[in-house]
């Protein structure tokens, strides 16, 4: 072997070292921004298992991207139908979402707010795991089972005027002992999409199977009751129609199927008697809303004569409490809410849902 073949050699398996190195780089890369973390080629490959995770990385990704650590990101109007982060997004309550890094200690403060008005804090892990909220004024301390931040989301009363909302979300504080930005691998997108797909269909069969009971065992901590109802499925599915979504002591969410638009559809119900309120918003066939009055609720619905409500979908603006249907899709579906569900609710298995029919 020539000393010029013995070279050329050398160099080859010198680069070939370099381009395997770079590879696994690539692929194993940690980011701390939404621009880099979905990659087309390399990246993790997403399976259901992960997905729970790597979504809660894309949203805390996105909200760091905006207001950074620490720093609570106000939406200042009930949530346009422009701009909504997640799917099934609702204009029962002002949002703020904050990234907030727990690791050496960290805490929220609300300010005090009327009597009989809503405001809550729900903290989400990085794992997706549903923390029970907290409520009113106060101090809460702030803590994870895993990683070092958590995603915090704020809900504020509808009822306050945008001027109201803006005073009392101004008074709301994050005091944290430690700014980490969260970091997070790459994924490869086309494995991210292919898996959230297949698991937003899955709710059609388990809607089917489980009735009333369909979401219970999505949105879960790892302690306390809301732990015993967990399955891998409910898990895995929640994170892809609903994330993060409220365990079942602090909301109760029912999920319709899909409905023909061109149909006119009620609901005639008794009301549930939540502790806070109930609330019923139609999306289209992706779980958005299109229409800017999107949605009724207890605070807004006008009551029957005979104390139940009549909810409408697509009678035309004569009909009790109607709601539009008309989208792109062809087809609308419902999510329906009770915040701080009755014990009609929570233990009787009460449901609005069933109530609805086709009305010709």
């Amino acid at each position: 072997m020539t000393s010029n073949i013995k070279k050329s050699l050398i160099a080859l398996s010198i680069v070939t070292v370099l381009s395997a190195c770079t590879t696994t780089t690539n692929e194993n890369q940690n980011v701390t921004n939404l621009d880099n973390f979905f990659v087309e080629s390399g990246g993790v490959i997403v399976t259901p298992a992960m997905y729970p995770t790597l979504e809660t990385s894309h949203q805390i990704l996105k909200n760091q991207d905006l207001v950074g650590v620490n720093n609570i990101l106000h939406k200042r109007e009930l949530t346009p139908t422009d701009n909504q982060p997640v799917v099934r997004m609702n204009r029962d309550t002002y949002y703020s979402f904050a990234v907030i890094d727990v690791s050496k200690g960290a805490s929220i403060t609300m300010p005090e707010i009327p009597a009989g008005k809503y405001m809550s804090i729900q903290a989400v892990t990085e794992d997706h795991r549903i923390q029970a909220m907290e409520y009113g004024a106060g101090t809460f301390e702030l803590s994870t089972h895993t990683g070092s931040h958590v995603y915090v989301v704020i809900r504020l009363d509808a009822t306050f005027s945008e001027a109201q909302a803006k005073e009392i979300q101004d008074k709301m504080s994050v005091k944290a002992n430690s700014s980490t930005e969260f970091t997070a691998p790459t994924v490869n997108e086309q494995s991210f999409t292919q898996v959230e797909n297949s698991l937003k269909a899955q709710i059609a069969g388990i809607a089917k199977r489980d009735g009333v009971n369909a979401l219970t065992g999505m949105f879960t901590d790892v302690k306390g009751d809301s732990a015993k109802l967990y399955t891998d499925e409910k898990y895995q599915v929640g994170a892809a129609i609903g994330w993060g979504g409220a365990q079942m002591v602090d909301n109760i969410y029912e999920v319709s199927g899909n409905y023909p638009m061109d149909q006119c559809h009620q609901a005639t119900f008794e009301d549930p008697k939540n502790k806070a309120f109930w609330s019923i918003t139609v999306y289209n066939k992706k779980g958005f809303m299109f229409d800017d009055a999107a949605n009724v609720s207890s605070n807004t619905a006008v009551m029957n004569k005979d104390g139940r409500y009549t909810v409408s979908f697509g009678c035309g603006s004569d009909a009790p409490n109607n709601i539009k249907t008309a989208n792109e899709s062809g087809v609308f579906n419902l999510g329906i809410r009770h915040y701080q569900p009755s014990d009609k609710v929570k233990n009787e298995g009460y449901r609005i849902l069933p109530t609805v029919k086709v009305v010709k």
